[in-house]
Parts: C-alpha cells; structure tokens; sequence
C-alpha cells in the first residue's frame, strides 16, 4: 500500500471500522494448534477422521490468519495515533477548563510506550508490532499534554488505549512557573513485567519537579523494551519538550 493510499484510509473509515483495523494491525495470530491439526489430519488422511481434522485445522487457522487479510500499513497507524492524540489534547483543554486563546504557545506531547500491566487495560490489550520500518508501535500509550498559559502549566496524563479509542487513568495537574524546579530525563530503575514474564528493569523517564515534591514522569525509552519487540521506540516528542519547557521557564522566572 503506498503513502497516498495510506493517507486516503486514513480519513476515509468508519470509527468503528478504525478501531476494528487498529486491532487487526495488533492481532498475532495463534497458529500452533491450527497447523498441528492439519498435520495430524494429513497423516491419518486414510482414516474417516483425517478429513475432520484437516477441515477444522484448515477453518482455524482461516480464523486466526483472517484478520491479517485486513490490516492497514504503519503510515496509516501513525496517521491514526496523531488524529487521536489531537482529540486528546482538546479533551484536555476541557478537563483543565482553559480556552486555547490562553495558549502561549503549541501544547507540549510527550508519549511513552506501555506494554505491562495498568489498571482498566484488558492484558489482551497489551499488544505491539515491529513495522517495516523497523519501529515498534504500542496498542497503550502513556500520553501526557502540558498546556503552557500566561501565568501557570498545566499538564493531563491518561493511558491511551488505541485499539479501543478509551483514555484511562486521567490525571489533570496545574503549576505556577515558580513552583517548578527541574524538567530532566533521567535512567532510573524499574519493575515492570513484560509479557514474556521478565522484567523490565530500567527505562529513561521524562520528569518535571515542582517546589512541593509532586513531579510528573513519564517512561518514555527502555533498552530492556527494545530488546524484547526487536524494534526501536517511535518518536517520543521528548527533545522538543525539553527544549520548549526550559526555554519558557527561562523566560518565565527572569
């Protein structure tokens, strides 16, 4: 599927038909049993039940490689995340009750891969796929938007399930300028468990500070969850929000 294609799927679907080729992009087939059955059938293929088992083995394994039939490519995925995430940022702006005309500047976004276990997200939910890019795409996303106005900072926080269209966990929080100390990434340990049972054990975090011990972080990398999907981490926003957020707070607190 080319870029133009992608594009057009991108604005052309349903949002229920959306969310049913979001899944489908996810989806990773269980084809151990259906392919056992249909070895088995051809081996006793002489025998009455041969023919069964080849024709279940052959039903199954259409069932669980159907979806696959029905995938859209990475560019309409990303195309997708960035729609959704516009939607977020607006939902946001009504949670901490401030009019864009308040804006100093574009909201911030910063997304972080989740891939373990969070309260409200089904563990099917937890999915992720290596494009053909060679970048990992996250089924959950851990989104935060700090909303910059004239006197204070704002910031919403939700984990994003994209499959379903549902943000999850929201967290709203309001800064003065003065009360913020740090806007730092940092190495720091974790506990997480990944799918495969192990655990991820450190993660870069994108942290903000503030004078009375609140902060806001965010997982943003890990070299554990790279080398467990075999991709590399999409774009983040990370640098761009550390750039944006220092250079207002210098101007803030001249």
């Amino acid at each position: 599927m080319g870029a133009s294609q992608n594009v057009s799927l991108a604005t052309s679907v349903s949002e229920n038909d959306k969310r049913k080729k979001i899944r489908n992009y996810f989806a990773r087939p269980k084809l151990t049993w259906p392919i056992v059955l249909i070895v088995i059938g051809l081996l006793t293929l002489l025998a009455g039940i041969g023919l069964i088992l080849l024709i279940v083995g052959g039903i199954w394994l259409f069932i669980e490689v159907q979806p696959l039939l029905d995938t859209p490519g990475d560019q309409t995925i990303d195309a997708w995340l960035v729609d959704d995430i516009e939607q977020i940022k607006k939902r946001s702006l009504g949670r901490l009750n401030i009019d864009k005309s308040e804006l100093i500047r574009d909201s911030i976004v910063i997304r972080g891969p989740i891939l373990w276990n969070k309260n409200g997200i089904p563990s099917d939910d937890l999915a992720w796929k290596k494009g053909k890019d060679e970048r990992t795409r996250f089924s959950i996303n851990a989104l935060t938007v700090v909303h910059l106005t004239e006197h204070r900072l704002s910031s919403y926080q939700c984990d994003y399930n994209f499959m379903r269209g549902v943000p999850l966990n929201e967290q709203d929080d309001e800064f003065h300028y003065r009360d913020v100390v740090a806007v730092s990434t940092r190495d720091d340990s974790t506990n997480y468990t990944l799918p495969n049972g192990n655990l991820m054990k450190q993660a870069q975090l994108f942290k903000l500070s503030v004078s009375s011990g609140d902060s806001i972080e965010v997982v943003v990398n890990s070299t554990d969850l790279v080398n467990f999907t075999g991709g590399s981490i999409m774009e983040t926003g990370l640098d761009n929000a550390i750039k944006a957020l220092r250079k207002v707070l210098g101007e803030k607190k001249i």
